[in-house]
């Protein structure tokens, strides 16, 4: 398999899957908000691959408060 030369995001890729899989569970919506509701996560399909095989790609960095 060869490298493209002009990916500049080669540096960021990973050889396993970074998507976390999440239990019904994990989220309360009486005391934690809608930001947590990892429901509403997850939404565009192709960032989402990109950023499962790319997760330390600036697009793909998450900051909580």
């Amino acid at each position: 398999m060869t490298t493209d030369p002009n990916d500049k995001y080669a540096k960021f890729k990973v050889p396993f899957s970074t998507n976390e899989h999440h239990e019904e569970d994990e989220w309360d919506p009486t005391t934690e908000g809608k930001i947590s509701d990892w429901h509403n996560r997850h939404q565009d399909k192709v960032l989402d691959e990109f950023c499962d095989t790319h997760p330390g790609a600036p697009q793909c960095k998450v900051f909580d408060d």
